[in-house]
C-alpha cells in the first residue's frame, strides 16, 4: 500500500470521522473572549455525551470539589472552559473510534491507558515547567492524541493494521517501524494530517506528528512536542497500558535540553508518575 494512496484518503475521503458540530461550537466559545460560563452551559446542555461526562469529572476525587455537582452550570464553574474544551475533544474522538470494529490484535482499552497516561505525565512536566492553565489544557490534549494516528490505521485499514502486528512479534521492531514498512508512513504523520483536517493548533498538531521525530519539528513549536516526547517514555517505563510494541523507546537528548530538564530530572519525573496513575484511571472510566 501506498502512502500517497493513505495521505490522500485522509484529506478527501467525505465520510472521514470529524469532530461533531457541538464540539466545534464549545471551541468556538471557548475562544471567544465575550463568552462567559451561561454560554458555555447552553451548549454542552444539548449533547448528552459530553454533559455527562462534564457532571462526573467534576464529582470525580480528580477535582476534590467537596459538594455534589448537579448542574452543567456549576461544573462548568468548577472545571473552566479550558478543562470544558479538552473534555469535549476528548470525548468524541473516543466516540468516534468506539464504533468502529477493533483489530482482536490491538487492544483499544490498552491504547487508551496509555494514552491517557501521556498525557497526565505530559500535563505533570508542563506544571513543573510553569505553564498556565490554559497551556497545560492543550499539553494534555497533546498527550491524549499523540497516537491518534494508530486508531486511524486500525479502524480503516483493518486486515493490513494486523501485518503490522505481525512484523512487531516477528521481527522485534517498534510499531512505528512495522507501520513504515506495510504502509510507507507512520502513525505519527497519518495523525498530523488527521488533525490538520480538524483544524486544530500548530503546536498540537506538531506535537502528534513529531514526538518520534523531535529534529524534523520546527523549532518555534518544539516545547510541546518535547513535552509529549518525554511523556510517553516515562509512561512506557511504568507499563502503563500498551503503545502496542515492547522495544525501548529512549528518551532523545534534545527533548531534555529544549525543555531545560537535567539528566537527574527524569529521575525526579519518573519518581511522580505512580501517583498519577488513580486520575488515570479516573479519567478512562469518566471516557468509557
Amino acid at each position: 500500500m501506498e502512502r500517497d494512496d493513505i495521505l490522500y484518503a485522509l484529506m478527501n475521503v467525505e465520510d472521514f470521522p470529524t469532530l461533531p458540530q457541538v464540539v466545534m461550537q464549545v471551541i468556538s466559545v471557548c475562544e471567544d473572549e465575550k463568552s462567559d460560563a451561561n454560554d458555555l452551559a447552553r451548549i454542552v446542555s444539548h449533547d448528552q455525551s459530553i454533559s455527562s461526562r462534564i457532571l462526573k469529572l467534576s464529582n470525580s476525587a480528580y477535582y476534590g470539589y467537596l459538594k455534589k455537582v448537579n448542574t452543567i452550570s456549576k461544573a462548568v464553574t468548577i472545571l473552566g472552559f479550558d478543562t470544558i474544551k479538552s473534555l469535549a475533544i476528548s470525548a468524541s474522538v473516543f466516540d468516534m473510534f468506539k464504533k468502529i470494529k477493533s483489530n482482536y490484535n490491538f487492544d483499544r482499552v490498552q491504547y487508551w491507558i496509555h494514552s491517557i497516561g501521556v498525557a497526565s505525565i505530559s500535563r505533570m512536566i508542563g506544571r513543573t515547567l510553569n505553564q498556565s492553565r490554559q497551556q497545560l489544557e492543550v499539553i494534555f490534549m497533546g498527550g491524549l492524541l499523540h497516537d491518534i494516528g494508530k486508531l486511524f490505521f486500525e479502524s480503516y485499514y483493518l486486515s493490513k493494521y494486523e501485518d503490522v502486528m505481525k512484523e512487531i512479534t516477528v521481527n522485534r521492531c517498534t510499531i512505528l517501524e512495522g507501520e513504515l514498512k506495510v504502509f510507507g508512513v507512520g502513525h505519527p504523520e497519518v495523525g498530523g494530517r488527521l488533525t490538520e483536517r480538524w483544524h486544530f493548533p500548530d503546536d498540537l498538531i506538531a506535537a502528534i506528528m513529531y514526538h518520534h521525530d523531535l529534529k524534523s519539528c520546527p523549532a518555534e513549536l518544539r516545547q510541546l512536542t518535547c513535552i509529549v516526547h518525554v511523556a510517553d517514555h516515562l509512561c512506557r517505563a511504568h507499563n502503563i497500558g500498551s503503545g502496542g510494541d515492547s522495544m525501548p523507546h529512549p528518551i532523545d537528548p534534545l527533548a531534555l535540553e529544549t525543555l531545560g530538564i537535567p539528566d537527574t530530572g527524569v529521575a525526579d519525573l519518573s519518581d511522580r508518575v505512580p501517583d498519577l496513575k488513580e486520575q488515570i484511571f479516573t479519567f478512562l472510566t469518566i471516557m468509557d
